[in-house]
């Protein structure tokens, strides 16, 4: 086989049925052998941009829990997946990027389309591989795809000059393998205090986040919560690893986490920290957050133990592993007055969407009214913005990997691409996509691959004619101050409708009713346009820089 027909043999036997990306000269090969491929074919989905392209693999990948594949050419084109893959890279999602190079003999020289991609996306990525030799194709794409998924996910970039791509490679026979865990190094003196903390905290709280998604280990910290019966408070990348619905449940802390849930945290005695890495939008002010605990700290990634919060006693190792002895050591506890003062607060500042005053549809009523129309199975997925703090806090999942958002990165533009990626991976399961009209405008283009592989989500767009969370910035922080947040939109739905995709926009509460209806029988995708209050703010809210206890309630 060339270089080019023995990567789609070896991203097959991995298990690759679909791959995401743009053609480019540089990839050409690749693509021709896509082409001519009969046994075992792979689906080429083309975005309308390779920043689309990466975002959709990133969805792909965070529904199935495997690495995906993407695409991409030379020069620009990969240099237009770099964000993509700092949005994969942070939230810890398995990506495999084959980049295109000009030729071995050209590379160095300023060639057309040349850029140094194996160097730029090193920073950004878990590891990177410039193939120079046809014998190592095979050996490079099994070790790429095995990074990715190993230990903590994340992408992994494979630069593939063109000649390489044309060039016969030596015999390769397929050898499936195990991937290997690391047993819990279970030392008798941490087990100890582990199990004195356990027992003699009198206010103890789950901290869980995307750590929990990647590993499935959803059921075991259902176990650990109910057994010892304590509160679980969730990160936005852990939205759906834990019920949103379970009376143990305080939904998701941080910046814009619930009133009850941040005061939880500063309150507690004993933090278990499951799967996250204390990011300042979680923590607020470093050195006042959660000031009366012992914090147990289980994190696969070792840069991440007590690199912001000093531990108590930290962890390395997978959950996978971990979690299963660690649910044998809880003792079964009813923490009867932790509770009482958690009902007082939730009772004193309940999470509860409010009309608008104007007759406008408030944003919270609008997610109570998609979640009424939501199955537990369909999957979610935000831009960034304001919607994404509301979608976290008001809409129900009741599972993992049915809420993907750009966490770490805070991407616009994310959400749209990643919605389509995440629909060809719910084969059954409808896709809903959650965005503003500012985040929504940085992927427009993708409306023309919707339209052409007729992807059936649900595209809401929540109008307030701007950029509302940077609006809400300036009008707290910087003295009411607007400037570049508004802006002049198209007509979404008319704009939907010359692509043969169904469109409606609402203003008021008993439309978005009957328009939610309609959608509900509609094969195909559909775009929804909801007018939203302009000044709308999202609470609740602790300021950048001040520590949890500070909620701002609106």
């Amino acid at each position: 086989m060339t270089g080019s027909e023995l990567t789609w043999e070896v991203l097959s036997k991995l298990g690759t049925t679909v791959v995401f990306g743009v053609p480019g000269g540089a990839i050409l090969p690749l693509v021709d052998s896509l082409a001519t491929r009969k046994d075992n074919p792979i689906d080429f989905v083309v975005s309308r941009h390779e920043a689309a392209s990466i975002h959709a693999a990133d969805g792909y990948a965070r529904v199935t829990g495997k690495p995906s594949v993407a695409m991409a050419t030379s020069g620009p084109g990969g240099t237009n997946v770099i964000t993509g893959l700092v949005t994969a890279m942070t939230d810890s999602v398995p990506i495999v990027l084959l980049v295109g190079q000009v030729p071995t003999t050209l590379i160095g020289t300023d060639a057309f389309q040349e850029a140094d991609l194996f160097n730029m996306t090193m920073p950004v990525v878990k590891h990177s591989w410039r193939i120079s030799d046809p014998s190592d194709v095979a050996s490079v794409l099994v070790e790429a795809y095995e990074t990715a998924g190993r230990g903590r996910p994340g992408p992994v970039v494979v630069e593939f000059p063109k000649n390489i791509q044309f060039m016969e490679c030596p015999p390769w026979e397929w050898q499936p393998r195990e991937e290997a865990r690391p047993e819990w190094d279970e030392k008798p003196l941490v087990l100890a205090r582990i199990k004195s903390y356990l027992r003699s905290a009198k206010k103890p709280l789950l901290y869980i986040g995307g750590g929990v998604v990647s590993s499935g280990t959803q059921d075991y910290v259902r176990q650990i919560a109910e057994t010892y019966h304590c509160p679980v408070a969730n990160t936005l990348m852990g939205v759906g690893a834990f019920p949103s619905t379970h009376p143990l449940a305080l939904g998701m802390l941080g910046m814009h986490g619930t009133w009850y849930a941040n005061n939880a945290i500063q309150s507690a005695d004993l933090i278990l920290a499951l799967g996250v890495r204390f990011d300042d939008r979680v923590t607020g002010k470093i050195d006042e957050f959660a000031p009366n605990a012992h914090i147990i700290h289980i994190e696969v990634d070792a840069a991440e133990l007590s690199k912001l919060v000093p531990a108590d006693i930290a962890v390395r190792g997978d959950l996978r592993t971990i979690l299963p002895k660690f649910a044998e050591m809880v003792p079964a506890r009813t923490n009867d007055e932790w509770w009482a003062t958690i009902n007082e607060w939730k009772k004193a500042h309940p999470l509860k969407p409010v009309a608008s005053p104007d007759g406008s549809i408030a944003t919270p009523v609008i997610m109570e009214a998609i979640n009424r129309h939501l199955r537990p199975d369909d999957v979610i997925v935000t831009e960034v913005g304001q919607h994404q703090m509301w979608a976290a806090l008001y809409l129900r999942r009741e599972k993992p990997r049915t809420f993907l958002t750009s966490g770490g990165a805070g991407t616009m533009g994310y959400g749209f691409p990643a919605a389509m990626g995440a629909q060809f991976a719910s084969k059954g399961h409808r896709v809903v996509l959650v965005a503003g009209d500012g985040s929504f405008q940085m992927n427009l283009q993708e409306m023309g691959t919707v339209a052409q592989y007729n992807i059936p989500i649900w595209m809401i767009v929540l109008n307030n004619h701007g950029h509302g969370m940077v609006r809400q910035w300036q009008d707290l922080f910087h003295g009411h101050r607007r400037i570049g947040v508004d802006l002049l939109n198209p007509d979404f739905v008319r704009l939907a409708q010359s692509f043969g995709i169904q469109g409606f926009s609402v203003n008021e509460a008993g439309a978005l009713e009957e328009a939610l209806t309609i959608m509900e029988s509609i094969d195909g995708p559909v775009m929804l346009e909801v007018m939203v209050p302009r000044d709308e703010h999202v609470f609740p809210m602790v300021p950048a820089g001040q520590p949890l206890s500070m909620v701002l309630e609106g």
